[in-house]
C-alpha cells in the first residue's frame, strides 16, 4: 500500500524530471500526434527524495501528453495535503504558493479528459474568456502494485481570496443540498437546491458581461 507522503514524494519527482526535461527541448507548435504521446520512466527505491521518517517506494512515472502544458514550478517546497477529500474519495494536494491544485482521478476520467484535450486544448487557446478548469497535466504513478493517476490544475480557491458565500454547483437537484454537519462549519460549502433557495432570484448582471457570460458558455460547451 502506497502512503499519502510516498505519494506526495513521487508525484513532486515526477514532475521535476518531466519538467526539467522539457526545459532542453526547442519550443514548438503543437502538433496532433502530441494527444497521443506517452512517456515512462523508472525511480527506484532510491531515487525518491523525501524525508528521511516517510516510505520509500519503486515507482513507475508516467507523463503523459508531456509538453503540451505549459511548464509550472510546483516542487520548490512540500505539497500540502487537504483533508477534505470531498464525496469522490479523491486526494488533493496543493502546491506550498496556492497556484496548483493536484488531484487524484480515476482511470474513465483520466481517459475522458484525453479524449477531450484536442478540443479542450484549441478552445483554451481561441477562447482567453474560457471558465473551464485549467488543467497543467495528466500523470499516472505505478507504485506499490496500483495505477494512481492524478491531474494537476490551476488552484480557482486560493486561501488569499475572502469569500462571504461558497456553493458547489452541478447543475443538479438530486441530493444536492448542503447536510447539516457541513452548515455547521465555519465556512460552509453550499449546493444547488440550497442556492435556489437562498438566491431565488438569481445573479443581476448588466447587459454586457451577461452577454460575455453567454457567449463564453456556448463555446465551452461545444468542447
Amino acid at each position: 500500500q502506497t502512503t499519502s507522503s510516498a505519494l506526495k514524494g513521487a508525484i513532486q519527482l515526477g514532475i521535476t524530471h518531466t519538467v526539467g526535461s522539457l526545459s532542453t527541448k526547442p519550443e514548438r507548435d503543437v502538433l496532433m500526434q502530441d494527444f497521443y504521446v506517452v512517456e515512462s520512466i523508472f525511480f527506484p527505491r532510491g531515487g525518491v527524495d523525501m524525508e528521511p521518517s516517510d516510505p520509500r517506494l519503486n515507482s513507475l512515472w508516467n507523463s503523459l501528453l508531456p509538453g503540451l502544458f505549459p511548464q509550472y514550478s510546483l516542487c520548490s517546497e512540500p505539497l500540502i495535503e487537504l483533508s477534505n477529500s470531498g464525496a469522490s474519495g479523491s486526494l488533493f494536494y496543493v502546491s506550498s504558493d496556492d497556484e496548483f491544485i493536484i488531484k487524484t482521478v480515476q482511470h474513465k476520467e483520466a481517459e475522458f479528459l484525453q479524449k477531450l484535450l484536442p478540443g479542450y486544448y484549441m478552445n483554451l487557446n481561441q477562447n482567453p474568456r474560457t471558465l473551464l478548469p485549467k488543467f497543467y497535466g495528466l500523470y499516472c504513478v505505478q507504485a506499490g502494485g496500483k495505477n494512481i493517476r492524478i491531474v494537476v490544475m490551476n488552484n480557482l480557491l486560493p486561501r488569499s481570496v475572502k469569500m462571504h458565500l461558497k456553493y458547489d454547483l452541478k447543475g443538479s437537484t438530486y441530493k444536492r443540498r448542503a447536510s447539516q454537519k457541513e452548515r455547521d462549519k465555519v465556512f460552509p460549502t453550499y449546493k444547488d437546491l440550497d442556492f435556489m433557495q437562498d438566491i431565488p432570484d438569481g445573479l443581476f448582471l448588466d447587459s454586457d458581461m451577461y452577454n460575455a457570460l453567454c457567449k463564453t458558455l456556448q463555446r465551452d460547451c461545444l468542447v
